[in-house]
């Protein structure tokens, strides 16, 4: 039964139509193909995740980065470059598992977090549970991965002002807690030996014969 609104000229065009977007889709899909065949998926890979990792990215940036992830999505769906893809893949889930590992591992002594009695494994502290708010959570650092060199530029004004060093060795700045050990009883005999030879040199003095005041007192 017709309806009374049909028309065949209308079924036609759409009809057409379809076929029309049909080949527009194969064309398309056709294209892309062509062009991904010889892209390196590498650089690519690369460039989604130098993009992923910026830390500001713009409306262009974000545009760009679904565009790159479409493009990777369509060679993997399409098993293009097989090989390297499965390798990227499988470097990539190595270096996810090493970072994993470095952030739960507990570094003890050689963690920048390291005290004898606070913190003696060296687990990174949870500051957000005592009401700080940080741009980027703490990362799980050890020692030897700060001890980076950093160049400063030479400052003219201390040539200018002529400031000088003092004599003597520079002062020396600790990484490491100190006076964590208790002295041993030699080394507390010589401490107290010293503290009263300083003692009685600071209350010596010149032409003075009288005994100092704790003696005295001792009497």
């Amino acid at each position: 039964m017709i309806r009374g609104n049909w028309s065949l000229a209308q079924e036609f065009k759409q009809n057409e139509r379809k076929q029309q977007l049909k080949v527009q889709k194969r064309q398309k899909h056709q294209h892309k193909l062509e062009k991904l065949k010889n892209i390196d998926p590498i650089k690519l890979f690369h460039r989604i995740e130098n993009l992923r990792n910026k830390s500001s990215k713009t409306d262009n940036d974000i545009e760009y980065l679904s565009k790159l992830e479409e493009d990777w999505s369509f060679i993997e769906k399409n098993d293009l470059h097989s090989n390297k893809v499965k390798e990227i893949l499988r470097d990539q889930q190595k270096k996810l598992k090493l970072k994993q590992k470095e952030e739960t591992t507990l570094w003890g002594k050689d963690s920048i977090y390291f005290n004898p009695e606070l913190n003696p494994l060296g687990k990174v502290p949870q500051v957000e549970s005592l009401g700080f708010k940080l741009s980027q959570p703490l990362k799980n650092l050890k020692i030897n991965q700060l001890k980076k060199v950093k160049k400063y530029e030479y400052d003219p004004l201390i040539e200018k002002l002529g400031v000088r060093l003092p004599d003597g060795q520079p002062p020396k700045f600790y990484k490491y807690v100190q006076n964590t050990k208790k002295p041993s009883k030699r080394n507390q005999k010589s401490m107290q030996d010293e503290l009263k030879l300083n003692t009685d040199n600071s209350l010596e003095i010149e032409g003075n014969t009288e005994e100092p005041f704790y003696k005295k007192q001792k009497g």
